[in-house]
């Protein structure tokens, strides 16, 4: 590895290790902040007194809730006709909540709302371009409306910095003038139709008419998410509305800077810092967890609920159009579900053992149940919390070990909550999600070690969260204890706090073991260029195998990962962070889904991303569950040999073609792999100008490139006079003679007309007397894609091509021509991930089929260098 890619790989590594810190040092920080601020409360008196909340209140903060997410929709219905592609209210509706719901409350704001957007929006024909015109436009409009209200508010209504935070010289009345001059800035843009230019990208400022329409939105927005909290505080003669909207600014601000998920902690503490003077800490409380609670967690489990809906339409719609009518619906949203479930579990059971239990009722519980059991209840329930959280990543992902354990776990946590102070809420809920997943075992197919999992970012820090928050509340519950050491060891009904640090010593050590074997158990199948004995396993498959694909392994520049079993492989390449399998899986194995995850997870833990090229429809439903979007990028045409023949009106132009090339002295020859050697001088010198007539270079990956060591493995066919070779293509064959097809060829310049046409029908009726049943002919790109309305924007710049791109490439005369075979045509896709990960993806495709970033651009990438195209004949017939 070079010094600048060691370098690099450092950068990457201290920048995923900063992200991993940061959202959780900045939620630490603001909960020890906040315990200084509430801990002269108890906590059973913070519930009662939210207990006791006026329902008028919370019914207006609902109803104040539902009138900005109105308002924020209205964003989106603004940025489609910003972008001159207007679509319905309802649509813009859906992907407005769904994104926004979602993005206020685990954070990463503006890459998860992106990634929703781009979902959403791609489905409904807009291009990535307009996706990200409308994102910016939304961001823009948030940020349009707080500076124009915040500006106003810190200008003219400037409340003291230095009475809070005497340290900060900086008054709020500058920063409301720095305010309101963006805002200022923003509408001499638009009004002199400017565009903003940031590096090299370029923002397209909207029209005034739409700009004041962001301006009135938003500011309405902030003004009534502001407002939720100023009711269900108490009435405060001192305190006004301006006052909370101030507050709530600053406080909304540095929330969105922690870059913690919602701001959460970050946020109350704030707020509960600069509305101290004017209440009792458990007045600010208590409004503070209802805003949480309605505007951002019920409309999070509102907005993921409907993605997941959406998905499963989405899903649904796709597997119908290609006819996987076998494929359970509710496969789709099962383990997805669940995760989440067991997740809640887990937290449920954490925060249950953080909080105290009634000591006058546990007294009475001691009587039936001993007290060491309900000690050891305390301590287990804790550990099966922790569990469930991890054991949720593995539901999600379908692994089978995953779902066993967690039906174990959730049996044993429900039974420990009975133990330790009967709470059969809790007990009833756990048991709920047992008897529901119990008979979904089928939809767990993967045989998978839980320890090779690969837990995301988000993965980690929701539940180092969580882990932060147990301790916090426990701590904060028994506040009014006083430490020593004796009260590790004090057991008692009494002794509740002694039981919450022993449970969380054993969460910790468990969270402790779990990581540091992670770290030290690396993924089992490593990255490295196949040996002799891996290429000796691979041919072994490829001779059993029915279909030809496999032989591009012998090309020499893909990695291989074999199933456990050893019966199959996949293929792949890798290209930036895209890792990139070739084709479907080679071989039959019964763990053929599990290779495809342990693919996907190879890739995650390297922290790459994962993409299935020119795949077919067996694996499809594999693909969805990995969260993989599928695009359509032709059709592979096979001919079966065994109805193929010269006879009948349908084959004069083959015959001709036959008659036509053979008048002119030239003969069709198969010569095999010990022969070929000794050819390789003349075949080079066909290869070489074909190159030079091509002016290009070898593309690599998806096809195979002249090299000796890779043809010498296969036979040759040849079209060739007394005196030399005109036209060569190496021959694929499978096991049982299932199948033919050929993949390198080459013709010289002066080669006669028909040359190509006349060695496929001439290697398509030596096939047939071998006795091999079908040939394939390779794909035809771009064909059998749909033009309608609202089909997929790729669609419809994929038949606008085919149709009429005859001056980039005669694809349409490629599907023609092979139509002529009467072949059987079938589908082939690239499976990507989704978002704007996907154009990387694909760039990355097409540098490794290209061999690098000029080789898109040459002249020959015009037919071989784009990521669509595999086995295509040269030279069309004229």
């Amino acid at each position: 590895m070079t010094d600048k890619g060691s370098m690099r790989e450092k950068t990457l590594k201290i920048e995923r290790l900063v992200s991993y810190l940061l959202p959780v040092t900045i939620f630490s920080l603001a909960l020890w902040t906040l315990d200084r601020q509430i801990h002269h409360l108890h906590s059973m008196y913070i519930i009662k007194n939210i207990s006791n909340t006026p329902l008028s209140h919370i019914e207006l903060a609902f109803f104040l809730t539902f009138l900005s997410y109105f308002a924020l929709t209205g964003y989106d219905y603004l940025a489609v006709r910003h972008i001159n592609h207007p679509l319905p209210y309802k649509q813009t509706a859906k992907a407005s909540f769904i994104s926004t719901s979602i993005s206020y409350s685990i954070g990463f704001n503006i890459l998860t709302g992106s990634s929703l957007r781009y979902r959403l929006y791609s489905q409904c024909g807009l291009e990535l371009r307009q996706i990200w015109e409308i994102v910016v436009f939304c961001i823009s409009t948030f940020w349009i409306g707080f500076c124009f209200v915040g500006g106003l508010l810190f200008t003219f209504y400037p409340v003291k910095l230095s009475d809070y935070a005497p340290e900060i010289p900086v008054q709020l009345n500058v920063i409301g003038i720095l305010l309101l001059l963006f805002v200022i800035v923003y509408f001499v843009f638009s009004f002199r139709k400017r565009n903003l230019k940031i590096k090299e990208y370029k923002i397209r400022i909207p029209e005034p008419k739409i700009a004041f329409l962001q301006l009135a939105l938003s500011s309405i927005d902030y003004l009534l998410s502001g407002s939720i909290i100023y009711f269900l505080l108490p009435s405060n003669p001192h305190l006004t509305l301006l006052h909370v909207l101030v507050f709530f600014a600053l406080a909304q601000i540095i929330g969105l800077i922690s870059t913690v998920p919602g701001g959460l902690g970050v946020f109350e503490t704030l707020m509960l810092f600069m509305l101290e003077p004017y209440f009792g800490v458990v007045d600010i409380v208590r409004p503070l967890l209802l805003f949480r609670a309605i505007y951002y967690f019920i409309p999070f489990l509102i907005g993921f609920l409907a993605l997941i809906f959406y998905e499963y339409e989405e899903r649904a719609e796709a597997l119908k159009r290609i006819g996987k009518v076998t494929y359970s619906n509710l496969s789709e949203l099962a383990p997805q579900i669940f995760s989440v479930l067991t997740f809640l579990g887990g937290v449920s059971l954490l925060f249950s053992g953080a909080l105290p239990s009634n000591p006058k009722y546990l007294h009475d519980f001691a009587y039936i149940v001993p007290l060491p059991l309900i000690e050891v209840s305390r301590f287990f329930g804790s550990i099966m919390g922790v569990l469930l959280l991890l054991l949720s990543n593995g539901l999600w992902k379908r692994i089978d070990g995953a779902y066993i354990l967690s039906l174990a776990v959730l049996l044993m946590g429900g039974g420990f909550a009975l133990l330790k102070d009967f709470d059969y809420h809790e007990a009833l809920v756990l048991f709920i999600i047992f008897l529901f997943l119990l008979p979904c075992r089928k939809y767990f197919y993967r045989k998978s070690s839980l320890m090779h999992q690969s837990f995301s970012v988000k993965n980690i820090i929701a539940i180092t969260l969580v882990f932060v928050s147990f301790v916090w509340l426990g701590f904060f519950s028994y506040r009014n204890v006083e430490y020593s050491n004796e009260l590790w060891w004090q057991f008692g009904v009494n002794s509740q706090a002694s039981s919450f640090l022993r449970a969380t010593v054993g969460v910790f050590f468990l969270l402790l073991v779990f990581g540091t074997v992670k770290m030290l158990s690396p993924f089992s199948k490593d990255i490295h260029m196949p040996g002799k004995e891996e290429m000796e396993l691979a041919k072994t498959i490829i001779n059993q195998n029915q279909e030809t694909s496999g032989n591009l392994i012998f090309a020499g520049d893909k990695y291989l990962l074999f199933d456990d079993e050893k019966k199959a492989f996949l293929m792949y390449g890798i290209s930036g962070r895209t890792w990139v399998a070739m084709g479907d899986i080679v071989g039959t194995s019964t763990q053929a889904k599990e290779l495809i995850w342990d693919f996907f997870e190879m890739s995650k833990l390297h922290q790459g991303r994962a993409a299935f090229y020119e795949v077919s429809e067996k694996y499809i439903p594999v693909y969805l569950d990995l969260g993989l979007t599928l695009i359509k990028i032709g059709e592979e045409a096979k001919v079966s040999l065994e109805t193929f023949t010269l006879e009948g009106s349908a084959s004069k132009d083959f015959r001709y073609t036959i008659r036509n090339v053979e008048k002119k002295g030239y003969k069709f020859e198969v010569v095999y792999p010990e022969e070929v050697v000794g050819l390789m001088p003349e075949l080079k010198r066909i290869s070489d100008a074909w190159l030079e007539l091509k002016a290009g270079k070898e593309k690599r990956f998806s096809i195979g490139f002249f090299d000796e060591k890779y043809l010498s493995n296969f036979p040759v066919a040849l079209v060739r006079d007394e005196a030399e070779i005109v036209a060569f293509a190496n021959i694929w064959t499978a096991a049982e003679k299932e199948e033919l097809s050929v993949d390198l060829m080459r013709h010289s310049p002066d080669a006669p007309d028909r040359t190509m046409e006349y060695l496929f029908v001439k290697l398509m009726l030596w096939g047939k007397e071998q006795g091999y049943k079908r040939f394939s002919l390779g794909m035809a790109p771009l064909s059998g894609l749909e033009n309608r309305q609202f089909a997929p924007i790729w669609h419809k710049i994929g038949s606008l091509i085919f149709a009429h791109g005859e001056h980039f490439y005669n694809y349409k005369g490629l599907r023609d021509f092979k139509e002529k075979f009467n072949p059987d045509w079938s589908p082939r896709y690239i499976a990507l991930p989704k978002g704007f990960k996907q154009g990387i993806a694909l760039k990355d495709i097409a540098t490794l089929i290209s061999g690098g970033m000029k080789g898109i651009f040459s002249k020959e990438s015009k037919n071989t260098a784009i990521p669509i195209v595999h086995q295509v004949p040269e030279k069309l017939p004229e």
